[in-house]
């Protein structure tokens, strides 16, 4: 009985462990917010975001909380906060989705490969499907990821009061930033 436990035990620990291969993570990538107004430039910058990436499946989970979102001016990172994206309501955004070509993209070996990237991105509670090219670079078994893609703000139903309606652009960028790391296990 005990023989059949730790065989059970060294299969299950084989499985976890080659399951992990394949497992890359970040709690650091970056997302930026970038708009034109015409008064100024609106950059928003979030360095605490966290992603998964499943080079088996091509899965991608990205997670992050809308508060850390910084701004060079205070007013528009408050008003940021507690007027267009209600963050205290909807407190994050999360991406669910893969990279729909990952076959084509060999994470073992250096080199730049396009991908295409297609999922679920929620934002202030609603969920729309993004498509959209990204740029994963291979270098010494770290694995960066880039892409950028606009979002609507009326798809997402953020609303801009009445004072800024007019400068700010009915479509956002965001620049998507990340360096994954493979996950050890233990």
């Amino acid at each position: 009985m005990k023989l059949k436990i730790l065989f059970v035990t060294i299969i299950i620990g084989f499985m976890l462990q080659s399951t992990s291969a394949q497992k890359y993570i970040t709690k650091s990538g970056t997302i930026e917010i970038l708009s034109e107004t015409t008064l100024f430039p609106i950059k928003g910058v979030n360095h605490k975001v966290a992603s998964i990436l499943n080079t088996e499946s091509g899965e991608i989970i990205i997670s992050l909380l809308i508060r850390s979102f910084e701004f060079e001016e205070t007013f528009i990172e408050e008003y940021f906060n507690d007027k267009c994206m209600e963050s205290s309501i909807f407190p994050n955004s999360i991406f669910k989705g893969r990279i729909i070509n990952f076959e084509n993209l060999d994470f073992t070996s250096d080199g730049t490969y396009s991908a295409i990237i297609e999922g679920k991105l929620t934002i202030h509670g609603i969920a729309h499907e993004i498509h959209t090219k990204a740029e994963f670079t291979i270098a010494d078994a770290i694995i960066f990821g880039k892409t950028e893609f606009s979002v609507s703000l009326a798809e997402y139903e953020v609303e801009i009061g009445r004072v800024y309606k007019n400068s700010v652009k009915e479509n956002i960028l965001l620049k998507v930033d990340f360096q994954y790391t493979h996950i050890k296990m233990i």
